[in-house]
């Protein structure tokens, strides 16, 4: 697969289209995965101006478009996302995750509220708006601020008093959406990650907080497995929180606190590089793959 150009010929139908937004190592890796799993696969590009309609001549869609996307200038995909969840769904193409995972995706006060709303523990929201609408002394101390579509950390901080507000949102680009939440305390001291494959709880880590008061890979925080130890409360709030939000895959944050699991993060698409691989000791894109292959092939056999 030649990286430079990465399209797979479009295969005698049908083919499962893998949607994309940048040549990310996972997204290869994903596709590669499920090519050795007999799965004709077409990578289809939404940053193309066609990507809508190369997507619609597919059988069964998978979709690896992230929140970040906006942040790499890639917001056209997320527009031909949207469109395509339309009319895909109106064409009967099936989407893993559903369309519905993609919007949660993109919009973290949409998360927040389906999850609050459905009786389960989240963050208080202060506000959500543009930098320049946020008026700090409606914020509580300490508190989360970040992109509402979002991810890897970028543009997050732990903001504890009026002056780091103001000091934050006069540097934040002004055309952004953020949301400010409460600073959860975790009453051991990370952060729950758990990674969702068909639903259902397949690895749970404790991943460190770092010295800012966050916990991200890319902040340096450290992961340690914790799948045979964590309280079964936090895997059914996991579990009952990815089936309101249609995630099949995905992940989600969870801070541990003394008075309950609070979900403080949702993410439709995981993105793992090469050298998590190693950290993690899981081959997350592999275990999305053989997930997917058994959707693809669960689908055509319904066809025939």
């Amino acid at each position: 697969m030649d990286k430079k150009n990465p399209v797979f010929e479009a295969p005698a139908a049908p083919s499962l289209g893998v949607l994309y937004e940048s040549s990310e190592w996972s997204d290869f890796k994903f596709a590669m995965e499920l090519c050795a799993r007999d799965v004709p696969v077409r990578m289809i590009d939404m940053e193309r101006p066609d990507a809508v309609e190369a997507a619609l001549a597919c059988t069964m869609l998978t979709s690896r478009v992230p929140a970040s996307a906006v942040a790499r200038g890639h917001a056209r995909s997320h527009a031909h996302m949207l469109e395509l969840i339309e009319v895909a769904e109106a064409a009967g193409i099936p989407m893993v995750n559903t369309g519905s995972a993609f919007r949660y995706e993109i919009s973290k006060l949409r998360g927040v509220r389906t999850l609050g709303s459905a009786g389960l523990c989240v963050p208080k929201v202060y506000a959500c708006a543009p930098a320049d609408k946020i008026d700090v002394h409606a914020l509580s101390y300490p508190c989360i601020i970040k992109p509402d579509c979002g991810g890897r950390s970028a543009r997050t901080a732990v903001l504890r008093d009026d002056a780091e507000a103001r000091a934050f949102l006069v540097a934040a680009p002004q055309d952004t959406t953020f949301i400010v939440e409460e600073f959860l305390v975790a009453r051991a001291g990370y952060v729950t990650r758990i990674e969702i494959v068909g639903g259902a709880c397949a690895h749970i880590q404790k991943r460190s907080i770092a010295a800012c008061g966050l916990s991200s890979y890319h902040v340096g925080s450290t992961y340690e497995a914790y799948d045979d130890t964590c309280p079964r409360e936090v895997r059914d709030v996991a579990e009952r929180a990815a089936a309101l939000l249609g995630f099949e895959l995905g992940s989600f944050d969870v801070i541990e606190t003394e008075r309950a699991p609070y979900i403080i993060d949702t993410n439709a698409m995981t993105n793992v590089s090469a050298d998590c691989e190693e950290l993690l000791g899981f081959d997350l894109m592999a275990e999305h793959a053989a997930y997917v292959a058994a959707r693809w092939f669960e689908h055509v056999g319904k066809l025939r």
